[in-house]
């Protein structure tokens, strides 16, 4: 369970934000940075990979294998995975001709191996994601993944076996039922045609009066932070008017650790694209880790895991 957030200020600065809403785990997500030409071994064991660009984001080290969550490169792109449980598809066998990559791989190859959305869109046909246990020993883990770049924000959702890009004017993704069934439950909620153009969606939401939902559910969260990001559009000039709207909406999906309730918020993080910089706040130490990509990229040319 996640939720990710994506806008672009008037001055065309991009802001990202997301949470990592996860059971307990072992190995805690860290902020994290793996440098240009890191080489790493693909699931199943076809392919292995050097990074083309430097990588930032909140990370999972598991026996000197790292699970993305999430990631801005070197080039700009910035990628988040997200729980998709349920209406997922993936091969139960490798596929002849295809990349074959785990879902926990995917992310690795979308950040190391591309510089823009349009890279990926050419290269997407040849991918076949297969359900094949990582090297956490834990699960196939279903996901379903938002990418940013300046031209904006797109998802690519595994509900059939050949993947596709779509456009994601909203800029809001949480986890399962399909984005589709989301916008249209945001539809309902907001009392309009589910078939309303986003620019409707929109309208319509900087006129609600309705009280935002505020359960734990991914439609609850979807409509939360949808609505509270296209009430504060058009969005500020400043930076730090951007950065405090990513934080309070953010906050107001997070989950905590409840008696009961496996899953609660494990970080909280704000990318601004523009500076290069991430904002990581651990919500188990109650830690804030702040880095800047091409500082560590001077300093760093080796994986790196950041304690706050």
């Amino acid at each position: 369970m996640c939720t990710a957030i994506s806008f672009t200020t008037r001055q065309q600065h991009r802001f990202l934000g997301r949470t990592m809403d996860f059971p307990l785990r072992s190995t805690p997500w860290q902020q994290g940075y793996l440098p240009i030409d890191y080489h790493w071994q693909s699931l199943p064991k076809f392919n292995s990979f050097t990074n083309d660009y430097a990588i930032l984001g909140g990370m999972r080290e598991i026996n000197g294998h790292y699970l993305i969550g999430d990631g801005l490169n070197s080039a700009g792109l910035w990628v988040a995975e997200l729980y998709f449980p349920g209406p997922q598809l993936y091969y139960d066998h490798p596929q002849a001709h295809c990349l074959n990559l785990s879902p926990q791989d995917m992310i690795g190859w979308l950040l190391g191996m591309h510089a823009s959305v349009a890279e990926i869109a050419a290269e997407l046909d040849s991918v076949a994601l297969n359900g094949v246990i990582w090297h956490d020993h834990d699960i196939v883990h279903p996901f379903h993944w938002l990418l940013n770049d300046d031209t904006g924000t797109y998802l690519i959702e595994p509900t059939q076996y050949h993947l596709t890009l779509q456009a994601l004017p909203l800029g809001v993704l949480t986890n399962s039922p399909r984005y589709a069934k989301q916008r249209q439950k945001l539809t309902s909620y907001l009392g309009i045609d589910p078939k309303a153009s986003d620019a409707e969606v929109m309208m319509a939401i900087r006129s609600s009066k309705t009280p935002l939902p505020s359960q734990r559910t991914p439609t609850s969260r979807f409509i939360n932070a949808a609505v509270s990001l296209w009430q504060s559009s058009p969005f500020d000039d400043s930076d730090q008017e951007a950065f405090r709207l990513s934080s309070k909406i953010l906050k107001q999906v997070e989950m905590n650790q409840l008696p009961g309730h496996d899953v609660y918020t494990h970080y909280r993080e704000i990318v601004d694209a523009h500076a290069q910089t991430s904002y990581f706040y651990d919500l188990t130490t109650r830690q804030k880790l702040v880095h800047r990509l091409p500082d560590l990229m001077a300093r760093f040319d080796q994986p790196s895991l950041f304690k706050s």
